[in-house]
């Protein structure tokens, strides 16, 4: 019977193990080719469920990284980034002391990537940039010339040139230990690009030109890498005939490279020869390629090339002195642009901050019932004298917890406000202000130059604040003081105004942008729409304490209901003043106080010193 016994049990231990064989029989390679094969969502999910499904508890450390890798792909393919980035680095936790061979080293240059051209997280980039480099082998200079050409692109990404031009040359010196000449010219090429970003172009030319008698080592990027940079140097020398040169080589190599990798290098070229035919007065040329950006489309376009791409076409149209029937089909693809281009961002900043919260709730919860559950399992085995400390400690912490739990959901909701607040205004006041332009030039047609310049520079500075939670003081004001201006050529006949800034400082204030301008535009559109005489806008501003005090007081019609008006604008800055400094916009209707005619509003603004 015993015999019988030993043998089942046998049995069971063999099946067991066999099917947990079973489980891991494909092997990380098997999911390696099922992300190159471009399969659906579904069926990524599908093996990534798989993949999760793995114990991994009895495989080798390098067998988990690996797995773990295997993961992010999946991720990366289905742009969950925050969960790849999780994998890769569980991936990298296990090289602790040295980098011991070339799949460890791709664990840290994938994780590297998705902070750096993925989440824009040049700090965390900085940071796993660091580690490996503690990581690597002094003499292995491959290796060594990686980490610091990582660390010039996040210096250069954080527009500390003279610090990135150091690591760009230590990348140098490396790669010419190593022998590898190619690597070597794109590091020059990347000290000469450095050097034209700190206004230094005679040194920007002395390093392109050691590298144009290897012309014929670089591929094709590197040739387009190597022409934008001389044309860039010839530009920072103003020597604009002589940049139109490479830049058209650039414009070669990037029709070829656009096959494979998109289109933003031939768009950057593109722009790159407008800009420069506009420095030379050659208008047709610089609209020739203008146009050819048009034609291209701008979805993929950066923020930051979107912005200079229809900076540049206004310009050029005033530069022509262009009739009304062509600027004004320009003006509408703007405003239609623009509207597309916000409701888009407005979206995904929506979507991310809703991801994050409903992220960071899910693992609150998960994490305070861990922490219950593991106070209950200890719970019996303490006495009952040292019980009752153990549930006071517990109450105490469960309170503390709670409290913390909901300042951190406050502290989400009071952001968000403060997104949505900026994310309603910027687009609300460049819509409003294409329209008054519209408006403007289709009533007077000899002075749309006008307009046009004016809009130009406030668009530049919305485009500017509009990822700033703090702008100067000075450029708040003046770009309300070109916002009231374009009004005037509106309305020519209904209103005067006073700016008056009594605040006398040394140092720069910053305050939150477009807090003031719906206000304003309520006192021009509806105050002094219907007004018998001319309009009066006095806007003072002065310094109190620990806040800045603005007041905006009209001569207009009022209004006749007790209740202020409320507009959804209105009502996000009446919020965010409050959470910010305790005291809510202040709206008078003067007819009921004083027996005159207008409106009072008073804002206690926020602001940071410098």
């Amino acid at each position: 019977m015993k015999k019988v016994y030993c043998l089942l049990l046998f049995c069971v231990v063999f099946a067991c193990k066999k099917k947990s064989l079973n489980t891991i029989s494909k092997p990380p390679n098997f999911y390696y080719k099922k992300t190159k094969e471009g399969i659906s969502k579904d069926s990524l999910l599908f093996y990534l469920k798989e993949l999760k499904k793995i114990p991994t508890n009895h495989l080798s450390d390098s067998l988990k990284a690996e797995y773990a890798y295997m993961s992010s792909r999946f991720n990366y393919k289905l742009q969950k980034h925050d969960e790849a980035i999780s994998d890769l680095i569980y991936a990298t936790s296990f090289a602790s002391e040295k980098i011991k061979n070339n799949r460890e080293l791709l664990y840290f240059r994938a994780l590297y990537a998705m902070y750096f051209t993925i989440k824009n997280d040049y700090l965390n980039a900085a940071g796993i940039n660091e580690k490996l480099n503690s990581l690597l082998d002094p003499t292995d200079y491959a290796k060594k010339a990686y980490v610091y050409s990582n660390k010039q692109q996040v210096k250069k990404a954080l527009k500390k040139y003279e610090e990135a031009l150091l690591a760009s040359k230590k990348a140098a010196t490396l790669y010419l230990k190593n022998k590898d000449t190619v690597n070597y010219l794109i590091s020059v090429i990347d000290n000469a690009t450095l050097y034209s970003s700190l206004s230094k172009p005679l040194k920007a030319t002395q390093e392109l030109h050691k590298v144009l008698p290897y012309e014929q080592l670089l591929n094709s990027k590197t040739k387009y890498q190597l022409y934008s940079a001389q044309g860039y140097a010839y530009n920072q020398k103003k020597e604009y005939h002589k940049a139109i040169v490479p830049y058209k080589k650039a414009l070669f190599f990037s029709k070829k490279l656009s096959k494979q990798s998109g289109s933003q290098r031939l768009i950057n070229t593109y722009l790159n020869l407008s800009t420069t035919y506009f420095k030379l007065n050659d208008y047709k040329n610089a609209e020739k390629y203008i146009g050819l950006i048009f034609d291209i489309g701008l979805v993929d376009v950066a923020f930051v090339d979107t912005k200079e791409i229809l900076k540049t076409t206004l310009e050029i149209a005033y530069k022509q002195q262009e009739g009304i029937d062509i600027v004004m089909p320009k003006l509408d693809s703007l405003l239609l642009y623009l509207e597309k281009n916000y409701n888009s961002r407005i979206n995904n900043e929506l979507r991310v901050l809703q991801e994050s919260y409903e992220k960071e709730k899910t693992l609150q919860l998960e994490k305070n019932k861990a922490e219950i559950k593991s106070i209950m399992l200890q719970r019996n085995q303490y006495l009952l004298l040292l019980l009752l400390l153990v549930i006071v400690a517990l109450s105490i912490f469960v309170l503390n917890f709670y409290k913390q739990r909901r300042f951190t959901i406050e502290k989400q909701n009071f952001l968000l406000q403060q997104r949505l607040l900026r994310s309603q205004m910027n687009p609300h006041f460049i819509f409003n202000s294409l329209g008054l332009i519209k408006q403007g030039v289709e009533n007077n047609k000899t002075h749309y130059a006008n307009y046009i310049v004016k809009f130009s520079r406030l668009l530049r500075t919305v485009f500017d604040n509009s990822t700033k939670d703090y702008v100067p003081l000075e450029d708040e004001l003046q770009s309300l003081q070109d916002y009231i201006e374009l009004q005037q050529f509106r309305f020519p006949d209904r209103f005067n105004y006073t700016l008056k800034n009594n605040i006398v400082t040394a140092n720069e204030l910053h305050i939150p942008p477009m807090l003031l301008q719906p206000f304003v535009e309520n006192t021009i559109i509806h105050g002094f729409g219907k007004l018998d005489c001319k309009g009066e806008l006095d806007i003072e501003i002065s310094c109190k304490k620990e806040y800045l005090v603005c007041v905006i007081d009209d001569n207009g019609v009022g209004f006749k209901k007790k209740k202020n008006p409320k507009e959804s604008s209105i009502n996000l800055i009446n919020q965010f003043l409050t959470k910010m400094t305790g005291k809510e916009v202040l709206i008078t209707n003067k007819l009921a106080t004083t027996g005159k005619r207008g409106v009072s509003v008073e804002l206690t603004i926020p602001y940071i010193e410098l």
